[in-house]
């Protein structure tokens, strides 16, 4: 969107400061993380049930890093950040877990598991 009329300078500056956080915080969070599990590209047939919990474990900290990140986040009351995590970060976890695999998509491990 470049409408102008639809969105002021502050709001595009406040989207911006949401994107930018979202990369740093989340985006690069998870690929650092997955980065350790898939470390030694060990076979799926060896894998334990600690590194498939791994992966969904570091996109939910990935995101909470992102939602902590933000500034508005931290002018909420603790209570009010407890239960905005609670009732909101499940949902948003599918939504980011979709987001986050498509940046990982091209990784040699994910490459060779397509054709596996």
């Amino acid at each position: 969107m470049n409408n102008s009329s639809v969105l002021n300078e502050i709001d595009w500056r406040h989207l911006s400061n949401i994107v930018y956080a979202y990369d740093t915080h989340c985006l690069k969070t998870f690929i650092e993380q997955r980065a350790n599990i898939f470390i030694d590209e060990t076979s799926l047939k060896e894998w334990t049930i600690e590194r498939y919990s791994a992966i969904p474990m570091s996109i939910t900290l990935s995101l909470a890093s992102f939602i902590r990140s933000l500034p508005a986040f931290h002018s909420l009351l603790r209570t009010v950040q407890s239960l905005l995590c609670k009732h909101n970060l499940r949902p948003l976890i599918p939504v980011n877990m979709y987001e986050l695999n498509q940046s990982c998509f091209f990784e040699p491990c994910q490459v060779n598991c397509a054709y596996i």
